[in-house]
């Protein structure tokens, strides 16, 4: 029989707590079924922020905070009445062989999650609306999205592809792992990464409104206008597209960025 753990964590919180007293952080620890082991953590949610950190702990540790706890306004009074309840919550996470999933479904609460997971770990994370995603001290395969805020990842060890639409991307690496392809890319926004001075690295870069500026000495091309032809369901479709392009010591894997409205930044480290 397969003895695969599950384990299952939900929270249904209505915001009620004593008068005077009301409750401003929560938390809880997900065990992992093989701690020696590599894991993944897949964490998203419709509205608010994630952070995540890699620490020397085994297990993950969530903290998560609603924005209508830290409020502190005129509804918390009404008609000479007191204020003990406002707002829900709903998060779940489960655990199943070192994979580990949080999510709210939740549009209207806006969620703060702060996780803690061992340094050796794959991320996975994408926020919707009004936060950012931010990572540190994680050596893993890293994959960020977000459609309305910031992305920040600092002292990573690995590979990071990171997608947002509406500001900054900003990335320092430690170390990366080579022969792997990353991706940064923003709408509006600057993409500010920093490497080691030793990555080998074939880089593509794409400004529609914006400048490139790199702190290594590299020889950058442009590719040129590249025509694309297609037809498809009977509609026949043209692109054409001018990347700029160079090999980084030497050349590798492909490292692809890309922004419309805002500046590149490649920094040696």
């Amino acid at each position: 029989m397969n003895k695969t753990i599950f384990y299952l964590f939900t929270i249904c919180w209505l915001g009620i707590s004593a008068v005077g007293s009301a409750q401003t952080n929560n938390d809880f620890t997900i065990p992992l079924k093989d701690p020696t082991k590599r894991g993944k953590l897949n964490a998203s949610l419709n509205s608010g922020s994630i952070t995540v950190k890699g620490t020397a702990r085994k297990d993950i540790l969530v903290r998560y905070t609603s924005a209508s706890e830290n409020k502190d306004d005129k509804r918390d009074t009404k008609e000479g009445l007191k204020r003990v309840s406002g707002g829900s919550v709903d998060l779940s996470a489960t655990e199943d062989n070192n994979m580990v999933k949080i999510s709210s479904n939740s549009w209207n609460e806006e969620l703060n999650l702060e996780i803690e997971v061992p340094m050796n770990f794959d991320v996975k994370m994408h926020t919707y609306n009004s936060g950012d995603l931010k990572i540190s001290n994680v050596s893993g395969e890293i994959d960020l999205t977000n459609y309305n805020g910031a992305i920040y990842a600092d002292n990573i060890k690995g590979s990071v592809v990171a997608t947002t639409y509406n500001d900054d991307v900003k990335v320092t690496f430690d170390e990366i792992k080579e022969d792997v392809p990353m991706a940064f890319s923003t709408y509006n926004g600057n993409i500010d990464v920093t490497f080691p001075a030793t990555v080998k690295a074939t880089m593509k870069f794409k400004a529609d409104q914006g400048d490139i500026f790199t702190g290594f000495d590299v020889d950058i091309k442009s590719s040129g206008p590249v025509k694309r032809e297609e037809s498809k369901g009977g509609v026949y479709k043209v692109s054409v597209n001018d990347w700029k392009k160079g090999d980084f010591n030497g050349g590798g894997a492909e490292f692809t960025f890309k922004n419309y409205n805002g500046d590149i930044y490649v920094r040696k480290k």
